[in-house]
């Protein structure tokens, strides 16, 4: 008589087998829609997100990513429920909390996205966004103290990530805190100088306070970086159109000819340039 461990082995090896081809299944399905996802394939994505989940519903790293996937595609009803099945399944998932909070935000429930973000705080001391939205919460009800300190702390738990302080960025020129803004801006592009909005907003800072050459300095070097950059092109647009109608006003028709030329190289339909240059023929 066969033992019964010669009986029961391969039943087992097989079960395991079946069990690691169903893993190796879910997590390259998983792979091919954050791939998708990367490219902006936010169909595909879908797709692949969703049938990873019909092979384990439960699986909360492909529920955050669907969830993301129709947050990307402002399918906010649909993300909703997926982020909150990944707290009932995990109430430590800080991931899906904070974007539970940040729903809590755009329905104007401000005191539940705050008692989101406070959750997540006292779960991780450390989490730089949580400290960011209740900065922002605070800026926007008109708390700037609150709002500075907890921005404060948003940056000092994230000194390494080039997202936070381009928002703090933001946040701080909500606020007219211009220095700060500047500074944030510049710790931006040191973590990463192909940061196109960074230099954008920079660009900004340096025209609203009378340095126009380092603001089309800023806005040319976004342009290097993307020479499809709508935002850069636009400012450098709107800029040149300016100095064109101040050359046309003081009768330097030939400044103004060159300015506009100029403006059109940046955006080839901006109706006030296609139409002094008309006139100026």
């Amino acid at each position: 008589m066969r033992s019964p461990i010669f009986i029961i082995a391969p039943l087992l090896l097989s079960v395991l087998f079946c069990a690691s081809v169903f893993a190796s299944g879910v997590d390259d399905l998983i792979f091919q829609g954050s791939d998708y996802q990367y490219r902006g394939e936010l169909d595909k994505a879908a797709q692949a997100f969703t049938q990873a989940l019909r092979l384990e519903p439960d699986n909360e790293f492909a529920l955050n990513k669907l969830a993301i996937n129709h947050v990307k595609q402002e399918k906010f009803e649909q993300a909703r429920p997926l982020f909150e099945k990944v707290l009932r399944l995990s109430p430590d998932n800080t991931f899906a909390r904070l974007w539970v909070g940040l729903l809590h935000l755009k329905e104007n429930k401000t005191p539940k996205a705050f008692e989101e973000f406070e959750r997540i705080l006292a779960m991780d001391p450390d989490n730089a966004n949580a400290y960011y939205f209740i900065g922002v919460i605070y800026a926007v009800e008109h708390n700037p103290q609150k709002a500075v300190e907890f921005l404060r702390k948003a940056q000092k738990t994230s000194s390494d990530d080039p997202e936070t302080h381009f928002r703090l960025a933001n946040a701080f020129l909500s606020m007219d805190m211009a220095v700060n803004a500047e500074l944030e801006f510049q710790r931006t592009l040191k973590l990463y100088p192909k940061h196109t909005k960074a230099l954008n907003g920079l660009g900004w800072l340096f025209f609203n306070r009378g340095d126009k050459s380092l603001a089309l300095d800023s806005w040319g070097q976004a342009l290097k970086i993307n020479p499809k950059d709508a935002e850069a092109r636009s400012n450098l647009a709107k800029v040149h159109n300016d100095d064109a109608f101040a050359a046309y006003r003081k009768g330097d028709a030939a400044e103004a000819e060159r300015l506009w030329k100029k403006t059109l190289s940046y955006e080839s339909k901006n109706k006030a340039a296609l139409h002094y240059l008309h006139k100026l023929r």
